[in-house]
């Protein structure tokens, strides 16, 4: 997830290019974006025979009505005879938790339909948008004539589905990094202390990218430190949300019970990942707590650290489709040298913590040359209050 996206409907009859469709069925997308996991984000805008903007609607929730659906549902046969839909992913052709959206649009008096991308399954890719061409009505994937707008575009549109289209492909869980730094890019005190770095704006945006993820992955020094709560605190969004810790030698695990997690979080939803070997010590620990996290047993590498893609791996088999990592500086920088992570939100405050008495978030991360440096692809910008956020994918 990277973005919230806020374009404006425009009035009824309002023209609209192709490009300006296809940007505004994007924006809707991303407004279901705490809600739809595992599934894609997916926005449609319908504009009529004329080329005037006539509705758009998303993807709300997993289960629910489609985005094409719900851009459709309201118009009459005489307002589609000769419309052009403009879909974020092509339409669906199998049955699943919903009717196909490619047959449901088959039925009716449209003359086009342009969707962003094709479908990722190697199964169904394509069989949309033959439903449709079968139907008579014009399928295609989104282009345009502008150069520059049509890179802008597609590259939005594989970012918008970005979690979804990695699952999809990779069979992995797509992680995400937030940090929040000074501007000499410190993220602790020495002692540990963080809090608090960034102002209110910031943490605010944070709990909706929070909601945007799946789960929220945390060391064991952020819980021994902090003792956060790490669930879901937005004004506009009432979620829960599942937790990951990381405490190979399982060190903070009798003190489960003494957790703000344990009073926030049902015990299921507190996911504690310990080296396999300590499984044994573990499961008699796990007998003598009044309440007990689900732990995973996780193999380690030389060296003693738990190997990351292995703790991955398993909360892919758990149903978790992504995880945004929130510190601390260890884990983050081990996460990075591992080249784990797809996108990073990297928040910074306009204060200098100096680097004698604090610790950087990527202490454990070694470039030897320029040229083996860590570049962020498509970096967007934004600011809340006094911070600055920047965002883009490794």
């Amino acid at each position: 997830m990277e973005l919230i996206r806020s374009l404006s409907l425009p009035a009824i009859g309002t023209k609209l290019t192709a490009e300006e469709a296809m940007s505004l069925a994007i924006s809707e997308a991303y407004q279901g974006a705490a809600r739809v996991s595992p599934n894609p984000l997916v926005g449609a805008v319908v504009l009529d025979a004329q080329g005037g903007f006539l509705s758009a609607g998303h993807h709300e929730f997993y289960g629910g009505p489609h985005a094409e659906v719900n851009a459709l549902k309201n118009l009459s046969p005489e307002q589609l005879k000769g419309a052009h839909a403009f879909v974020t992913l092509e339409p669906c052709a199998h049955e699943g938790k919903t009717p196909s959206c490619a047959k449901m649009m088959a039925k009716l008096p449209l003359k086009k339909v342009t969707f962003g991308l094709i479908d990722p399954n190697p199964l169904v890719a394509g069989q949309g948008a033959e439903i449709l061409r079968q139907a008579r009505i014009e399928a295609e994937v989104f282009s345009s004539a502008n150069p520059v707008l049509d890179a802008k575009i597609k590259t939005e549109l594989e970012e918008v589905c970005e979690a979804f289209l990695w699952n999809f492909r990779k069979k992995k869980v797509f992680v995400s990094l937030k940090m929040a730094s000074s501007l000499d890019g410190q993220v602790a005190l020495r002692s540990g202390e963080s809090q608090w770095i960034t102002g209110p704006e910031s943490r605010e945006y944070v709990h909706y990218i929070r909601a945007c993820h799946d789960g929220i992955l945390v060391g064991k020094g952020t819980i021994d430190f902090d003792n956060p709560s790490l669930n879901i605190r937005h004004p506009q969004i009432t979620k829960k949300n599942k937790v990951i810790v990381v405490d190979g030698e399982a060190e903070l695990l009798p003190n489960f019970t003494k957790l703000k997690l344990s009073e926030v979080h049902a015990s299921e939803d507190v996911i504690w990942c310990v080296a396999e070997e300590l499984r044994e010590k573990v499961e008699k620990l796990r007998g003598t707590l009044v309440k007990s996290p689900d732990v995973v047993y996780v193999k380690t590498r030389v060296g003693g650290d738990l190997d990351l893609e292995d703790l991955l791996a398993q909360l892919y088999q758990k149903g978790l489709r992504s995880v945004m990592v929130e510190g601390g500086a260890f884990t983050a920088s081990s996460f990075v040298s591992y080249h784990l992570v797809n996108r990073l939100y990297m928040f910074q405050a306009p204060i200098i913590m100096g680097s004698g008495g604090s610790r950087s978030w990527t202490e454990s991360v070694r470039i030897s040359a320029m040229t083996d440096k860590i570049q962020l692809k498509n970096p967007r910008y934004l600011t809340f209050g006094n911070d600055f956020m920047i965002t883009g994918t490794l």
